[in-house]
Parts: C-alpha cells; structure tokens; sequence
C-alpha cells in the first residue's frame, strides 16, 4: 500500500511530482504545504503547454529546412527542451528571497515575450498554410519575371550588336534580291516585247541586259557566300544567349525553395493586402505569446503562500550558515 507522510497528508502521485517539476518548485518542501500544491500544478501545466508549443513551432521550423524526420524530432525536442529549461530558470529567480524589483521582473517579461513572439512564427505559418503556399507560387511567379527583366537588361547591349548585324546583313540581300529581280524583269520585258525597246527576241539591248542581270545574280551569289558564316555565326550567339538565359532562370528557380524565409515573406505580403487576416493574424500571435508568458505572470501575480515562505526561511538560514562558516 502507498505511504503517507507523518502528518497524514496523501503521497503526491507522480503526474503532480511532473508538474511540480515543471514549475521549478522544490517538492521535498512542497509536498508538506497542502495549500500551494494545487497552484503549483496550474503553474506546472502552463509551463507544460509552453513547452509542447516551443517543440511543435521548432518541428515545424526544422521540417522546412530539413527532410529527415529523425533530425527533425531530435530537433525539435533539443530545442523547446531549451525553451522549458529558461521558463523554469526564469520561474526559480521569481521565487527568490527579498521584494520584487522592477526591473528584474520587467526583464524577464521581456524575455519571455520575445521567446513567445519568435515561438508563434512557425505557429502562424503552420496555421495558414494553404494561403501562404498558394501566395508563394505568385511570388516565385513575380520574382521570375523580375529575374528575366534583368537578365534582358544585363544582355540588352550584346543582343542588340548581334540583331543590328544580322538586319543590316539580311537588308543587304534583301536590296541585292530585289535588284537581282528588277534586272531579270527588265530583261524578260526586253525579250517579249514589252520593254523598252518593244522588240521580240535577243535584241542587243536585251543581251545588255542581260549581262546586266546575270551580273547582279553573281554578285548575289556571291554576296550570300560572304555573309552566310556571318549570319550563322550571329544566329547561333543569339541561341546561345537565349540558352544560357534559359539555364540561369532554371538555377534561379531552382534557388527558390519553400523553406521558412519564403513562407514568413508570403505571410508578410498577405498580411499587409488584407486587412481581416492582419488583425487575425496578430491576435494569434498575441495569444501564442500569452501561453509562453503565462507561466512567468502566474508566478509573479500569485500571492506568497506558506511554501514561499518555507523557501524564503531556508535560503535565509543558508545564507547565515555560510555567512557564519566564512
């Protein structure tokens, strides 16, 4: 059968011992002080909600940057383990001997509403998942073309050199052809009857121009054998261009992952475009912050009972032992 203490007060069981724990209190002294137990236990599940929030928001912080889910759980316990261990260092200095001064307390709520701020982050993100996923494909959308926008900006110089080459180069033919037909015209009409001249055959000003037509279709020739490596050499710097800007933008996306800066950017964005999910959005914030503040205002509001008062006598005599030995 379970013992009881020798003033016949119940053996606390293990899960207030936990609890106890939790709220840093001293259970060899707690468990004779019947009157605080129970505050100690509200203490101790408030610290215990703490902690459990600190380790899901960490969970979900390292599952953004991390895929082993092993990693990720050794992680996220390390972490919100350090988060249970400042509240209750926090919680043991409120317990100390003496008046409660200003700015101590004032730094620890301080401290314990900037681990709050930061634990509700990954929270937030958690909660608003669907809409922030959604936000982030136009973000990646949008900083894709800005990405294209300045690649064309960086490359504008070189790629109008090699266009401007290439329509000079292709007008050349171009007034080459169009002369190289005027002159075979001309030459036809001369030959039917309808030029000039207005006699059929090969007349000798249709054998001028003639000459003059064939001329014009060696120097076409020719001319097209000139500029072709030219042209070709132009076409291929313009598909390399085009290619190599192809392969950045492939880096460049490749770059924008979903991890927790892009989500927090997303949140940002649509925090400041809509209104009703702002001020949602910031009264989650201020609860999550509440719930790791709350073990710290729990032990400041509440009243000194008999076990402060047990804890208070011990340190005095431990400081007048030491004091004494020295």
């Amino acid at each position: 059968m379970e013992q009881t203490p020798a003033n016949n007060a119940p053996a606390a069981d293990g899960i207030s011992k936990f609890l106890w724990w939790m709220a840093a209190a001293d259970i060899t002294i707690l468990k004779d002080c019947r009157a605080d137990q129970e505050r100690y236990r509200i203490i101790g599940m408030s610290v215990l909600v703490t902690w459990l929030f600190a380790t899901l928001a960490w969970g979900y912080f390292f599952s953004t940057v991390v895929d082993d889910e092993m990693v990720i759980a050794g992680l996220a316990f390390f972490f919100g383990f350090a988060i249970l261990s400042i509240d209750r260092s926090l919680i043991t200095a409120m317990s100390g001997s003496g008046r409660r001064k200003f700015l101590p307390v004032a730094f620890r709520l301080l401290l314990a509403f900037t681990i709050g701020l930061f634990i509700s982050q990954p929270v937030i993100l958690l909660l608003f998942r669907k809409d922030i996923q959604a936000q982030m494909v136009l973000n990646r959308q949008g900083k894709l073309e800005k990405f294209r926008n300045e690649l064309a900006t960086l490359n504008e110089a070189h790629i109008t050199d090699l266009q401007n080459d290439l329509q000079q180069w292709e007008q050349q033919l171009q007034q080459k052809t169009a002369q190289v037909k005027a002159y075979k015209d001309d030459y036809i009409k001369e030959t039917d009857g309808t030029g000039g001249s207005g006699k059929i055959g090969e007349s000798s000003i249709a054998r001028v121009k003639k000459t003059e037509y064939l001329k014009a279709e060696q120097e076409l020739t020719d001319l097209r054998r000139q500029l072709e490596p030219q042209l070709q050499e132009r076409r291929a710097q313009l598909a390399g261009q085009w290619k190599e800007n192809l392969a950045k933008e492939k880096v460049y996306m490749a770059s924008l992952t979903d991890g927790f800066l892009a989500q927090t950017e997303a949140l940002e964005e649509l925090t400041a475009e809509h209104a009703p999910l702002r001020a949602r959005y910031r009264l989650i914030v201020l609860i999550i912050t509440l719930i790791e503040v709350m073990p710290l205002l729990s032990k400041l509001l509440m009243p000194k009972g008999e076990y402060d008062k047990l804890v208070e006598h011990n340190n005095m005599y431990l400081g007048y032992r030491k004091n004494n030995a020295v």
